[in-house]
């Protein structure tokens, strides 16, 4: 479990990530939001998305928790606070927009959480399975398909193809 005051600390730290969403998403326009399918996951979704993760959770197995759009870290925030920290083995995240993934790693850079700033979706999944993840916590960047390049279209319809057998149509949108 969280140790005594601990409870109280994420919920500090959680109000501090709140209002540093805020200010980040005040300095972009909701045109340019749109664009990368930027809108915050809100606080008591992500706790109820890792507290139901945490009943599914095998009580002996380490976490390794992944969220490929990152974000200010709302699913970050909720894993601290539902799971004892010994019990997370690793947390990693990606950011593609360096105007968040900057100040994330600033404002978290005192966890254990890696954070890159990266299109998750042009990275090498790894080759062996104890570095995987087992719980993959996301909300999707709602990304439109009008804002995506047609090379882009083509790119990652070609992945999903590879991965899972199925050819999307190029209207479909990056979620």
């Amino acid at each position: 479990m969280v140790a005594a005051g601990g409870i109280a600390k994420i919920d500090h730290i959680e109000r501090r990530r709140l209002e540093t969403q805020r200010r980040l998403d005040s300095t972009k326009t909701q045109a340019e939001r749109n664009k990368l399918g930027q809108f915050a996951t809100p606080t008591v979704l992500a706790s109820d998305i890792l507290g139901y993760a945490k009943t599914l959770a095998p009580v002996s197995q380490q976490i390794f928790f992944l969220d490929p759009a990152f974000g200010t870290g709302a699913f970050y925030s909720a894993l601290l606070k539902s799971f004892p920290l010994l019990k997370v083995a690793r947390a990693q995240g990606y950011e593609i927009d360096p105007h968040y993934g900057q100040e994330s790693k600033r404002f978290w850079a005192r966890t254990a959480l890696e954070l890159k700033i990266a299109d998750f979706t042009q990275v090498t999944p790894p080759a062996l399975d104890e570095n995987k993840a087992n719980l993959l916590i996301c909300n999707p960047p709602y990304v439109r398909h009008h804002h995506l390049s047609v090379d882009e279209k083509s790119r990652l319809r070609e992945l999903a193809k590879q991965i899972t057998g199925i050819k999307l149509s190029g209207l479909a949108g990056l979620y």
